[in-house]
């Protein structure tokens, strides 16, 4: 075999050092569709608190936080809970390093819906739940992806971060169940849970119009908001905390919160909430949006401030 020399040894490192990082993959409403096909399908009745039919979604979502290489919050990846039903939350971990790791960011969605109703012996009615929250469940997939990728293949190239934890939460529908469980039994201390981003209903943008509800529980949420809105999406930031959903039981227990949501509509609650009435472009606008604020919010030296 023919040597290399010294020189051409320091030229094929050199080349290797110039390439660049790897590129990720950006989000696509194909990804999307996958992921709200089977989620909103007729196959699985409406998700309902309890039935093998959550079930059955919660095993999609775990086998897609696999996938795309999270890593199990807790053995089996399913933390199961029971009220008047048995359910369980999902929960998958991007790891954090350096000075940061042991401080955490959540990004949850719930993965429930309404079920059926029997209106005869020989017939049902679905209630698919496209947009609640079929729509918030597929972003968190597809969101978990992309981080994934960015983070462990070397393209951010951040030597301190947080960790951050993909949370989908099981039996919201039946009274929050799934995210309170999760805080009255965190995996962490709950005091190194620097920020919480929720994604409920996501699936209607129209006009631009976006709801980001929980900005007054930090004074940062306005300013990573303004700077990172690359896509001009409208920003409809309340001065007050608002929205029965899943941030509800983090900011009791004093953590900044963001909720993301398009607004209700004639099909809430209704058996014709299908895909095929969401807005994919406006999905992956909004995903855009909370990969910037994520990205920072695990890079940044400071963590966001509560504010009562």
């Amino acid at each position: 075999m023919k040597r290399l020399s010294v020189v051409a040894l320091l030229l094929f490192a050199a080349c290797d050092v110039f390439s660049g990082p790897e590129t990720t993959e950006p989000l696509t409403e194909d990804a999307l569709l996958d992921h709200l096909d089977y989620l909103a399908g007729d196959s699985l009745y409406g998700r309902g608190s309890g039935t093998e039919y959550e079930l059955q979604a919660a095993e999609y979502i775990r086998d897609a936080f696999d996938d795309v290489g999270l890593v199990p919050a807790v053995a089996g990846w399913f933390q199961s809970f029971t009220f008047e039903v048995a359910s369980q939350n999902v929960l998958g971990v991007l790891p954090g390093q350096g000075s940061l790791s042991e401080q955490w960011v959540i990004l949850g969605a719930h993965y429930d819906h309404i079920g059926f109703t029997r209106v005869s012996p020989d017939s049902i009615i679905i209630f698919n739940g496209a947009d609640d929250n079929a729509s918030g469940t597929a972003l968190l997939l597809e969101l978990a992806r992309y981080l994934g990728h960015y983070f462990t293949e070397g393209v951010s190239g951040s030597s301190d971060r947080r960790s951050l934890m993909f949370q989908a939460y099981g039996s919201e529908e039946a009274g929050l169940r799934g995210s309170r469980y999760f805080v009255e039994n965190p995996t962490m201390p709950l005091d190194s849970i620097t920020a919480m981003v929720n994604l409920d209903m996501v699936g209607r943008l129209r006009d631009g119009l976006l709801f980001a509800l929980g900005g007054s529980s930090s004074p940062l949420w306005e300013q990573l908001l303004t700077e990172h809105n690359e896509d001009d999406l409208q920003l409809i930031i309340p001065p007050n905390i608002t929205g029965r959903s899943d941030h509800a039981p983090f900011y009791e227990r004093l953590i900044p919160v963001m909720f993301f949501y398009t607004g209700t509509h004639d099909q809430y609650h209704a058996p014709e909430d299908d895909v095929w009435l969401l807005n994919t472009t406006g999905m992956v606008s909004i995903g855009n949006l909370a990969i910037a604020v994520i990205t920072e919010l695990l890079e940044r030296s400071e963590p966001p401030t509560f504010t009562p």
